[in-house]
């Protein structure tokens, strides 16, 4: 009779502790809620507090990454395939186009339920922070955040252990392909937990991603397809100004 191993183990550790710290640290964050335009220098957002925290959440999540690197490349060799290159320049076509749909609040005004409240707050920095310092300190470390640090932790976690912990609770040995539909499905479950104000996005890209996932069973195709398309979200939003998608 096989025993499974036990649940929190270094390998189980190292897919999921970078991700928990991230979300508890990002608990601490001032709020964007109620922020005026800057005026005379002054802005009643707390930037020195978010700077701060946003840091500290990069020296964190890095400093783990490092900890752990030889947990991920033992279970997934370093090898990106161009296909991850064209599913993330797809991603973000397929993000902003059904986000700009907003059918999640059709849908809740056909249900007499309103607009849906998990909206993100549309922070503008060029607008909200008050010198020009201030908006590259801002922009830098989140877009570091954004197209670096979310992509790793957050495919690591989902397709490193979730997936294959889902498909079977001895998981260390299980592939990125031949998985379970329950296993498949998980992730879009998580995207669409993370993001309920862009629920039919994240179903989208998530089944997308994990379209790659199955296609090519390479865990760091999933990164950089998730890199390229949170990296051209960046770009969008500071192009066009969509600050609600930030």
């Amino acid at each position: 009779m096989t025993v499974s191993p036990p649940l929190i183990h270094r390998p189980t550790l190292a897919f999921l502790l970078p991700l928990f710290v991230f979300l508890v640290i990002v608990q601490w964050y001032p709020s964007f809620a109620g922020t005026q335009q800057a005026a005379d220098g002054v802005v009643s957002f707390d930037t020195k507090t978010y700077m701060v925290m946003l840091i500290v959440q990069i020296a964190i999540a890095m400093s783990l990454m490092i900890w752990f690197r030889k947990v991920y490349f033992r279970h997934f060799p370093l090898n990106i395939s161009p296909l991850s290159v064209l599913v993330g320049a797809v991603g973000i076509i397929v993000w902003v186009g059904l986000c700009h749909l907003e059918i999640e609040n059709y849908v809740m005004g056909l249900v007499g339920w309103g607009r849906t409240s998990a909206e993100r707050p549309s922070f503008n920095p060029f607008l909200h922070l008050p010198t020009v310092g201030w908006q590259i300190a801002f922009l830098v470390p989140r877009f570091v955040v954004l197209a670096i640090i979310v992509p790793i932790i957050e495919e690591l976690f989902l397709r490193g252990l979730v997936v294959r912990y889902v498909h079977d609770p001895d998981w260390e040995m299980v592939p990125l392909q031949g998985l379970s539909w329950s296993a498949v499905l998980a992730p879009t479950v998580y995207g669409v937990a993370t993001h309920p104000g862009e629920a039919v996005a994240a179903i989208a890209w998530f089944s997308l991603v994990t379209w790659l996932m199955l296609k090519t069973g390479n865990v760091w195709d999933c990164v950089v397809a998730h890199a390229i398309t949170n990296l051209l979200l960046g770009l969008y939003v500071i192009w066009f100004a969509q600050w609600q998608l930030w």
